[in-house]
């Protein structure tokens, strides 16, 4: 299979995760960010960046879970464990630079060109990219992962333990090098193939989540705690009268819901984080409320500039982070919620009560579910739509949701890379064959760094959502008095 130099560690995958693999698509893959906007430290020299990338290149060895993972879905989902000298670092980490004026523009140029391209399944799953040439003394990581592998939610703990709060701290590893704490420490050895060594229970104790099927189990024991909460909500959800209450099938087929191509576009935008926390204060409802009630506002205004806007709100598919505090591994810790985005709403204000009462909706009903029962009720929930991912019907059919919307809690402290200041982090993230664009929303410090990923194919000219949601947010402002009219 290998060859005898190779010794062979398989870990399981957890089968939600391994539902990435097979909902993957040439023109639909699953891998996602994150981006880094980042400041060369003052007085640093003209080779800076070519020192760092000389720098990263030497560390092709003691290379860490996942970055050394490789993917094998036969006999059953796993993951093969390589060994140093399997792995390309020269494939895997590679040098680019855009031209001038090296803007927003160029960047979202290159880095929808990169995100187009599908992760190699014969070799581990990432790639990273060191962009120099940026305006004003900056320069870009790109650091392209799978979603079988982390959530949004890991790859922050990744980040967390690859960079630094301390800007004085130098001598940093890349982050191949420092890796999630997954398994014991182990140095493969020589073996035959068929000696392939499989976990023991001390180690199947460290997979930090248990399987879906597991999970169902106790799911079904404990489903008279939360049946009739559950029963409540989609009769609510289906009658009619309650519009916003959300629930899959309940959005309207849009521009954003039909065949994408492998092609993708990517778009930023930043606000201030007091701008959206004086409006959560002033209204009594949380910062994602106004995230969302925003992007339902730029929503609204592009999809009326190229068809007719559905009388029925767009439903946005929220992610929900269930993932323990102590849990720093890797794989996917989600379930989801379906929110209104109020897009049939004109009234700034009012969209985002309908937007807020969504919300809380959706949150009432995890309550009301047993901690283990979440994610498992979720994948029940979504069960219809993956089946249409999985047998070609995606985009053909009604949507289950018009997009998925993400809110990633970051790190509240700057953070540094050998004094290297990060200034923005987004998150080019994953589309699917009836869901042409996504939008993830990362907080980091004191900013909201938003991201659009979109089907170059499918949405003209998706840049201006990204400029809608910032005039989204000025007429919200304005219309609840913060600012001055």
């Amino acid at each position: 299979m290998f060859g005898r130099e190779l010794s062979i560690l398989k870990v399981p995958i957890d089968i939600g995760d391994a539902a990435w693999f097979f909902i993957e698509k040439s023109d639909a893959p699953s891998h996602f960010g994150p981006l880094l906007i980042l400041s060369r430290p003052k007085n640093a020299s003209k080779n800076y960046v070519s020192d760092l990338v000389a720098r990263w290149r030497s560390y092709d060895h003691d290379i860490k879970p996942p970055f050394n993972y490789k993917l094998s879905l036969k006999p059953r989902p796993k993951w093969l464990v390589l060994p140093d000298n399997k792995i390309d670092l020269e494939y895997h980490f590679r040098h680019a630079a855009l031209p001038a004026p090296g803007g927003e523009k160029e960047l979202g140029e290159l880095i929808s060109r990169l995100h187009s391209h599908r992760l190699d399944r014969s070799k581990p799953l990432w790639e990273c990219y060191l962009i120099e040439g940026l305006e004003n003394n900056r320069f870009a990581i790109y650091l392209k992962l799978h979603h079988g592998q982390m959530d949004g939610m890991a790859s922050v703990g990744l980040m967390q333990r690859t960079f630094s709060t301390n800007a004085r701290k130098r001598n940093m590893l890349p982050p191949w090098a420092v890796g999630l704490k997954v398994l014991p420490e182990f140095k493969p050895t020589s073996v035959e193939p068929s000696e392939t060594k499989t976990l023991t229970k001390n180690e199947k104790d460290l997979v930090p989540r248990k399987s879906i099927l597991s999970a169902s189990k106790s799911l079904l024991k404990k489903s008279k705690q939360f049946s009739k909460q559950t029963s409540l909500h989609m009769a609510k959800a289906y009658s009619g009268l309650y519009p916003e209450v959300g629930a899959p099938f309940k959005a309207p087929k849009t521009m954003l819901n039909g065949r994408i191509s492998g092609s993708r576009r990517y778009a930023t935008q930043r606000f201030a984080l007091a701008r959206l926390t004086k409006i959560a204060k002033a209204a009594d409802v949380s910062l994602n409320d106004v995230f969302l009630s925003i992007c339902g506002g730029a929503l609204r205004r592009y999809i009326t500039e190229y068809e007719t806007l559905p009388v029925r709100s767009l439903i946005g598919q929220v992610p929900v982070n269930i993932r323990r505090k102590s849990d720093t591994g890797m794989g996917n810790a989600l379930a989801f919620i379906f929110v209104s985005l109020g897009t049939n709403i004109e009234d700034p204000v009012k969209r985002l009560e309908i937007v807020h009462k969504s919300t809380e909706a959706g949150k009432t009903l995890n309550k009301n579910i047993p901690p283990e029962g979440i994610q498992p009720l979720s994948m029940l929930m979504m069960g219809p739509y993956l089946s249409q991912v999985v047998f070609g019907l995606a985009g053909h059919v009604p949507p289950a949701a018009n997009l998925v919307i993400s809110n990633i809690r970051g790190s509240n402290k700057r953070l540094y890379f050998n004094g290297a200041k990060i200034d923005q982090i987004y998150g080019p993230s994953v589309l699917f064959h009836g869901q042409a664009l996504n939008i993830t929303m990362s907080t980091y410090v004191d900013e909201l760094n938003i991201g659009f990923t979109g089907c170059r194919k499918s949405l003209p000219s998706m840049q201006k959502i990204a400029v809608y949601t910032g005039e989204a947010l000025t007429v919200l402002e304005t219309a609840m008095g913060i600012v001055e009219k």
